[in-house]
This record gives C-alpha cells, structure tokens and sequence, in this order.
C-alpha cells in the first residue's frame, strides 16, 4: 500500500515552526543555550535540536514551551502579533518561574485565537496549586474571598461553596480578568506572587469605596484599596511601607480616564 504523501503546506508549516523555535532558543538562552532550554523541559539535547530541524513537536511540549518562555500562542503557531506576554527583563523572569498550568495555558490560547491576532490580554493565569497547613493539595484553585473577613481558604473540603468558588474563578480565567500581583504593597493580604480575579463590568465610585480593586494607572494595572473623596479618589496600600502608600487620582480627568474594577477572589500561592 502506497504510503499518503505529506501536504506541501504540513512540511511548510513545520519548517517555519522549527525556525520561530530557534530564534526563541537564541534570544532567551543564547546561540549555546540548546542543553539549558532542553533540560527545563525535561528533554533530550537532540530531541530539542530535531525539533529546530523540522521534525514534528508533541502539543505537549508546545504547551510547554508557551509556560516556560512567556511566548505568545499565536506568534509561535502561526508568527503573527506580538513575540511575548511580557517584555523585556521579565522574559527571563517568566522562563524561571512560570506559574500558568498546562491547562490554562490552553484555555488562553484558545481564547486569544477566537478573538483574532489582534488579541492582546495583559493578564497572567493562575496555576494555584499548593499545599495547606496540613500538607494536603488544594486541587487547581485555593481562594479567599475579598469580602469573607474570616480569611479561610476555599478549598475542597469546603463543599459547593469551593465548586461556587472555582467555577467563577474559572471564568474569570477564561474571560482573562486575572492579574498576577508584583511587590508587597497589599501584604499581608496579597502577597507577592499571588493572583486576584477581577469583576466584569465598572461601578460608581461610590459602591467602591472601601473596596478592593484593579485599577489602571498609567495603563499599568495595580491592585489598591479604593477610598471615595468626591471628585478624587485615593488608592491606598496595605502594607504602610509601601512607597508611594497612597495615589490620588482625579476621577473627571478625562484624558487619562482611569479604570476601576472590584476585586472578587484572590488566589494565593501560600
């Protein structure tokens, strides 16, 4: 039986994959860096360099290497749009210490197809996996409820409340309306490292005062207590060492038109 040939556009295909592989090796590991980036996902040395060939790589290992390097989906798949989910130095923070699951990962990816190249989320998803004090797993989330002023986490042993819990969270992870909190301006709280989901829609000022919210100074999403002063707004931090511990913001500037959205559920890695 004659054996089905490979499609022109399957072998094109492969060979441009293989060549964004290897610009991604040299520009986060350098032209030697093949052994490095191998050993991070957990690869044989030639099975990587087979793949900068052209040979066919696993989905797996596209997961993979979307986790590990911070690469954007669509720019690795099909080399449009943005190279990076972040830029610059943190390139090579997001290689170190990646912290999205596989199956996230997917999730977004596929989010970000549906939507178009034109697609650009500034958020990262959460992994949340860990352990309790008692050493047991929490499963894919462990969450604490902004307004619940017990501080337990949810976790399985909560009952529907943790399945109430992890489906908002989910969809908020799907809807890319989670952030990744860098600094220790709202310890102990949230600290560094931990991730916060985000409501969908804006609301009054007014309903957000004493709030914990996401807002967007300068483009730049920040996670703040909110404190209503009329026209002004002050966001304020948790930890008092913080510098700066409060920003006024003008809430009739129409020009920098800041953003405000509650914060729902925070995910913490401890």
């Amino acid at each position: 039986m004659a054996r089905r040939k490979t499609l022109p556009e399957s072998v094109r295909a492969k060979y441009t994959l293989a060549e964004r592989l290897s610009t991604l090796r040299a520009e986060l590991y350098g032209d030697r860096g093949g052994p490095e980036l191998a050993r991070q996902l957990n690869l044989p040395v030639r099975t990587w360099y087979n793949y900068e060939s052209g040979v066919t790589v696993p989905a797996e290992v596209i997961l993979k290497i979307i986790e590990l390097t911070s690469v954007e989906p669509m720019w690795l798949l099909h080399g449009r749009g943005a190279k990076y989910r972040t830029q610059g130095a943190d390139r090579q923070d997001a290689a170190a210490t990646a912290g999205v699951s596989v199956g996230a990962l997917l999730r977004t990816a596929l989010h970000m197809l549906e939507q178009g190249e034109g697609a650009q989320p500034s958020v990262v998803i959460s992994k949340g996996h860990g352990e309790n004090a008692a050493g047991e797993e929490f499963g894919e989330v462990v969450l604490l409820a902004v307004d619940d002023s017990s501080g337990v986490p949810i976790t399985k042993t909560s009952g529907p409340r943790y399945l109430a819990a992890r489906g908002e969270w989910l969809d908020a992870e799907r809807e890319c309306r989670c952030i990744r909190i860098e600094g220790n301006e709202m310890s102990p709280i949230v600290a560094s490292g931990a991730y916060v989901a985000f409501s969908k829609s804006e609301e009054s000022s007014e309903l957000l005062d004493g709030k914990m919210v996401v807002a967007w100074v300068e483009s730049h999403p920040i996670v703040r207590w909110f404190q209503h002063c009329g026209r002004y707004a002050v966001l304020r931090a948790e930890n008092p060492a913080a510098i700066p511990a409060q920003i006024p913001i003008d809430l009739e500037d129409r020009v920098r038109s800041p953003r405000f959205r509650r914060v729902l559920w925070i995910n913490t890695p401890h």
